[in-house]
């Protein structure tokens, strides 16, 4: 009985090496810090998905369901089916924007 209690006071014993100090807290806080404002600044955008569900680009457009359906029937916006998804694009969403935006007064 004696060897299983000293078995657990050594699994729940705190050893030096696994202290948290409160420099290691604050190192962990800047590199949290400093990944946050990489992301912010624009350093997260390498990584945009490429293909989008009609559910994203209807969030993306603000569109309803109907709405994208007759975009899709006029070819405003092109997009491909594999089995039941569709799939579309975001370059020619950005190529949808640019074509359909008008030019400001100077």
């Amino acid at each position: 009985m004696e060897k299983k209690g000293k078995q657990s006071e050594e699994n729940s014993a705190l050893f030096t090496h696994q202290l948290v100090t409160v420099a290691d807290l604050e190192k962990f806080k800047e590199q949290i810090l400093s990944e946050m404002r990489r992301l912010l600044a624009g350093g997260g955008t390498q990584h945009a998905k490429q293909w989008l569900k009609s559910r994203e680009v209807r969030k993306l457009l603000d569109v309803s369901p109907g709405k994208l359906h007759t975009m899709r029937v006029s070819r405003q916006l092109s997009f491909m089916r594999i089995g039941g998804v569709i799939y579309y694009d975001r370059a020619d969403i950005d190529k949808m924007f640019e074509k359909f935006k008008t030019a400001a007064l100077k």
